[in-house]
């Protein structure tokens, strides 16, 4: 008889509404999303609310909500009274801290200091169904250095980019990617792995996928997930657009693994 070789299937479904619920142990999905209504034309950024080219960190610091913002946004405003700002400490470590605002004046800084910042949410407001009046961006305490934005009056960031914590691993399990059908963009997923490590040779950025010519809704999801990430590694995607003010937006998984 010949050899027969078993193919294991995708885990189901309910398996990761199991991993949701954490009845699966050692296990998590984090779901990402980003957007950049003006992709330049011609060259690459991150999409993300502030278009950035690069990690604007290098070194862990304190961080805090940056001057400029509305009134109302104060710890005892009608706006946006307090936000919180995830990410990874100097070590790698997965960290959340909340901060309260302070109007159009700069917040106090964190008491812990980032490394990478991925997410940031209004956790609370001063009127019922509202979120931050103006948009709020989170910024090294030194000032100088803008890290990740909510925009006006949707309560959450969105940076398509994640980092993976100390002692996880992660396998991307797909996205969903939107661009405005008028103007087609290219888009681009990238790893770097190591990113605590400053002195070279250091760990370069590596291309994962590219998506040519993507116009409209696109769905990429694997029949199983994409090669190991571990831990310390930024992933993000990145869109260059083929005329001014093209809009992206991108909404992808990762399932987390304890190591």
């Amino acid at each position: 008889m010949s050899n027969v070789t078993i193919v294991p299937m995708p885990p189901p479904r309910n398996w990761l509404i199991e991993v949701q619920k954490g009845n699966v142990p050692g296990t998590t999905v984090v779901h990402k999303f980003g957007r950049n209504q003006a992709v330049p034309n011609a060259s690459f950024a991150f999409v993300n609310l502030l278009g950035l080219t690069a990690w604007p960190l290098s070194a862990a610091t304190t961080v805090r909500v940056k001057a400029g913002g509305n009134a109302a946004d104060d710890t005892a405003g009608n706006g946006a009274r307090e936000i919180t700002i995830e990410g990874l400490d100097g070590t790698g470590a997965a960290i959340s801290e909340a901060v309260a605002t302070a109007g159009a004046s700069a917040s106090s800084a964190t008491a812990a200091s980032y490394l990478r910042v991925h997410r940031a949410f209004v956790s609370a407001a001063g009127t019922y169904g509202t979120a931050n009046t103006a948009a709020v961006t989170i910024e090294n305490s030194a000032g100088g250095t803008d890290l990740i934005q909510i925009a006006t009056e949707e309560g959450q960031s969105q940076f398509g980019g994640y980092s993976i914590p100390l002692a996880k691993t992660g396998y991307f399990l797909g996205v969903h990617i939107m661009v405005d059908s008028n103007k087609p963009a290219d888009l681009a997923f990238y790893q770097r792995r190591d990113i605590t490590d400053t002195t070279a040779p250091l760990a370069s950025k590596r291309l994962l996928f590219y998506f040519d010519g993507t116009a409209g809704h696109m769905t990429f999801k694997p029949q199983t997930p994409s090669a190991p990430l571990p831990a310390l590694t930024d992933i993000w995607w990145e869109a260059q657009g083929s005329g001014a003010g093209t809009e992206v937006s991108v909404d992808f998984e990762i399932l987390l693994v304890d190591d």
